[in-house]
């Protein structure tokens, strides 16, 4: 399935499912059966937003050498990257997974927050290790309008 269609919610979303449950010998089934990795469903997510929030580190994985963008996001929907979620969870080891990959965390999402910003405001131990993995994978860029004189 390459395009959603609504009324068929039930069958497009079998890859979102089986990236929900991290079930890699049914996601390899349905991409070979003709169903995107990129597909958004109708909340703006990709199978690889479903891997992500069930923490599913070897789905995530799968997915990625599948062909799914680490910076899927519906631009439309204004939606979010796995990235973002990733940051609200207490997996840093996930987000590092990411950033390897490519994962861009200054892209902007919902409320224009970027999984920088999201990871930032967090202030538990696990909110601080996915900072500095941001930070040392990604580094935030200086601000060019502050005074180099300080």
């Amino acid at each position: 399935m390459t395009e959603y269609d609504r009324e068929e919610f039930f069958e497009v979303e079998r890859l979102h499912r089986a990236a929900s449950e991290g079930n890699i010998g049914e996601m390899q089934r349905l991409v070979n059966n003709g169903y995107s990795p990129e597909l958004f469903d109708d909340l703006g997510r990709a199978p690889l937003h479903y891997a992500v929030e069930g923490q599913h580190c070897k789905a995530v994985e799968w997915l990625l050498a599948a062909g799914a963008n680490v910076n899927s996001h519906d631009e439309e929907h204004i939606g979010e990257t796995p990235l973002c979620y990733a940051t609200q969870s207490d997996y840093p080891e996930l987000v590092e997974l990411l950033l390897r990959k490519g994962a861009d965390p200054d892209i902007t999402g919902w409320m224009a927050n970027t999984a920088r910003i999201r990871a930032g405001r967090r202030k538990d131990d696990e909110g601080r290790k996915i900072s500095a993995l941001i930070e040392h994978y990604k580094p935030s860029k200086p601000n060019p309008g502050k005074n180099s004189r300080e």
